[in-house]
C-alpha cells in the first residue's frame, strides 16, 4: 500500500482494496517533522470526525502513522466529488437533473446544520466548496475535508483565527479580519448552492466581465427579474422553476455582505423545503468575490470597503486558491 501511496499527491485520496474486499479511500498527509507542519491538519481531521454521525458527512474508518506519513481512512465514494462531476472536465461530468441538484443542495444544508447546532461541540468546517463535497454511488453528498474546522463552544459566537480556506468561497468579514463564526460556512454554501443551480465555478475567467463572477451575476440577474437565467441549461426545461427561484434566492440570501443577515443553516434548510416562505424576503447586496481577489490571506490588515465593485480586482488573473 505504502508505495501506492507514494505515487500520489498530498490530499489527494486513493482507492484502494482491503483484504476482505472492502473498498476504502486512503488519503495521505506529510508532515514536516521538525516543524510539524500538517499534524494539526491531521489530528483535527482525527478529533472532528470521531465524534459525528451523520448522513451527509463522511466517515473516519481509521488512520495510521507512517515516519512523516499520515493517512486517514474513508468509505470509498463512487462519483468522487461534486467538483469533478458538476464542474470538471467533460470526461468527467454527470448530467444532472434538477432532483439530484435539489438532493445535493438540501443533503449538503442538513450536514451543515448538523455541524453548526447538533454536534456538541459546535462546529464551524471553513472549508465549504465543491471539491470537499463527495458523491456515493446514489449521488448522496459527504462533507469532507476537516482539516481546517474549528470548534465553538454553547457560549462562544465568534473566535479569531488566521485566515484559510479557499477564495471564491471565503465571506468578507472573515477574509479581512479573520473573524471566524457559523456565518463563515453559510456564505459558503450560499456559494455553493449558486454553482450547483448554475453548473459554472464561482470564478471563470474565460467569461466576459459581466459573467466571470457568479456570486456577482446572479445577483444581477436577481435586481432584473431573470433570476431563472442562472439555471445550468444541462438541466433541461422540465423543472420546477418556482423551487429554483426559491434555491437561487436562498442563494442570494446565504451570501449576503452582513453577516447577521444570513440565515442559520437550519433556516436556511427550512426555506428550502418551502417550510419557511420567502417569497417576500428582502436581500440585500452580496460581499462579491470581485472584491476580494486581490487580498492576501493571512495578513492582519486594513482592507478597502468589499461593498463597492472594485475595479482594481480586474488586473488579478488567478483562479480561486486555497490557503491555510
Amino acid at each position: 500500500m505504502d508505495s501506492l501511496l507514494q505515487t500520489r499527491s498530498e490530499k489527494v485520496p486513493l482507492a484502494l482494496s482491503t483484504r476482505n474486499g472492502i473498498v476504502v479511500a486512503v488519503k495521505m498527509l506529510s508532515v514536516e517533522l521538525e516543524s510539524m507542519r500538517g499534524e494539526r491538519e491531521f489530528v483535527s481531521e482525527i478529533i472532528t470526525l470521531s465524534n459525528l454521525k451523520h448522513e451527509n458527512l463522511v466517515t473516519l474508518k481509521g488512520c495510521c502513522v507512517d515516519g512523516a506519513n499520515r493517512f486517514l481512512v474513508y468509505n470509498y465514494m463512487e462519483n468522487n466529488s461534486l467538483a469533478q462531476i458538476l464542474l470538471g472536465g467533460e470526461q468527467n461530468r454527470i448530467k444532472l437533473g434538477w432532483e439530484p441538484r435539489r438532493a445535493i443542495s438540501l443533503g449538503v444544508a442538513r450536514g451543515l446544520a448538523y455541524l453548526h447546532e447538533e454536534a456538541k461541540p459546535h462546529i464551524v468546517h471553513r472549508d465549504i466548496k465543491a471539491s470537499n463535497i463527495l458523491l456515493d454511488q446514489n449521488l448522496i453528498p459527504k462533507v469532507s475535508d476537516f482539516g481546517l474546522s474549528r470548534i465553538l463552544r454553547d457560549n462562544v459566537t465568534h473566535i479569531s483565527t488566521h485566515v484559510a480556506g479557499t477564495l471564491g468561497y471565503l465571506a468578507p468579514e472573515y477574509a479581512i479580519s479573520g473573524r471566524l463564526t457559523r456565518k463563515t460556512d453559510v456564505y459558503s454554501f450560499g456559494v455553493l448552492l449558486l454553482e450547483i443551480i448554475s453548473g459554472q465555478t464561482v470564478v471563470n475567467y474565460d467569461l466576459e466581465h459581466g459573467e466571470r463572477y457568479l456570486v456577482q451575476k446572479a445577483w444581477e440577474l436577481y435586481r432584473a427579474n431573470s433570476i431563472l437565467q442562472l439555471v445550468d441549461p444541462i438541466v433541461g426545461m422540465n423543472y420546477p422553476e418556482e423551487e429554483a427561484v426559491r434555491f437561487i434566492k436562498v442563494g442570494l440570501l446565504c451570501v449576503q455582505e452582513t453577516a447577521k443577515l444570513r440565515p442559520e443553516m437550519s433556516r436556511a434548510v427550512r426555506m428550502l423545503t418551502n417550510d419557511i416562505d420567502i417569497e417576500g424576503v428582502q436581500i440585500s447586496q452580496p460581499g462579491l468575490v470581485s472584491d476580494l481577489m486581490n487580498i492576501k490571506l493571512g495578513q492582519k490588515t486594513t482592507f478597502p470597503s468589499i461593498s463597492s465593485k472594485a475595479s482594481s480586482m480586474e488586473s488579478s488573473r488567478s483562479p480561486p486558491s486555497s490557503y491555510s
